[in-house]
């Protein structure tokens, strides 16, 4: 008799499971499906009374491209210049400071740790009116270097703990065999380490990627040319028409900005689930 019960059991259970996962898809994936049935819609409306639209039409992604007023192409180089540098700067700054944090022991690494853990509980646009006047002074405001520095500083003290983790679960028995083998500090970090280190910092340096490819707040205060816009920003600027608001192109922009993303995703899924489980523990 304790047998069907606890086959019962542990069929209720999985019935619950399988529903909880099915109503968190739903909430998930039901606003990415509206976005994406509004681009194909012809009318500017972004409501509507099916979800399928009754007349699809590719009109307004041929709009992205060939509309003077929508410069997708000069935004998304800009938006993948941006991001690109950021994450490539970043993720050459963290990586041997992760590591002097993982291996070695020195005055104040403790209450530096604690300060980059403070650091990441408040937002950053707290601080958006000292960084605005910090670029200010050095002349960067309405340049792309501004918001590259900003978004640097902003990945660091994430990063750090991120690729930390990872570096303390590997074992310094490794770099040791390659020192008694002849091998410098520097030589056992660059090909002992780093080799091993590439699912986590290939994570890092997409997590530093994906941040400012969809920031708006900090590119709006900082850049004032049309001509240096983000595609957060071009999108923005989709919605103040002076009639109506482009809803339909506004959705077009929007699944054609998230392609590159998914692709990515896709393509590394086992580097970004290795580097994550392996570089959130000790």
């Amino acid at each position: 008799m304790a047998k069907p019960s606890k086959r019962r059991g542990r069929a209720l259970e999985m019935i619950i499971v399988y529903l909880v996962l099915g109503v968190a898809c739903a909430i998930v994936l039901y606003p990415l499906l509206w976005v994406a049935s509004c681009s194909f819609r012809a009318s500017a409306g972004l409501v509507s009374s099916s979800l399928i639209p009754s007349n699809p039409t590719m009109a307004n992604y041929r709009r992205i491209f060939t509309d003077p007023n929508v410069n997708f192409g000069r935004w998304f180089f800009n938006t993948v210049k941006i991001s690109a540098l950021s994450s490539v700067v970043a993720l050459a700054i963290t990586t041997p400071a992760a590591y002097a944090f993982s291996r070695m022991r020195f005055s104040g690494r403790r209450q530096l740790l604690i300060g980059f853990m403070i650091s990441q509980m408040f937002p950053g646009f707290m601080a958006i009116v000292a960084l605005y006047t910090l670029l200010g002074w050095i002349g960067l405001i309405d340049s792309h270097l501004g918001l590259i520095v900003l978004y640097t500083g902003g990945a660091i003290p994430f990063s750090i703990w991120l690729l930390k983790g990872y570096f303390d679960s590997v074992p310094k028995a490794m770099e040791e065999s390659a020192m008694i083998d002849g091998a410098t500090k520097l030589q056992a970090f660059t090909k002992v380490l780093l080799p091993l280190a590439r699912p986590i910092l290939y994570v890092v340096g997409l997590i530093n990627f994906i941040g400012p490819y969809a920031e708006y707040i900090l590119a709006q205060v900082v850049i004032t040319s049309g001509s240096k816009w983000t595609v957060a920003m071009g999108m923005r600027s989709l919605t103040v028409s002076q009639f109506a608001t482009e809803w339909p192109v506004f959705s077009a922009t929007s699944v054609l900005t998230t392609i590159p993303i998914v692709i990515i995703f896709l393509s590394a899924e086992k580097y970004i689930v290795s580097g994550l489980t392996q570089g959130a523990v000790k």
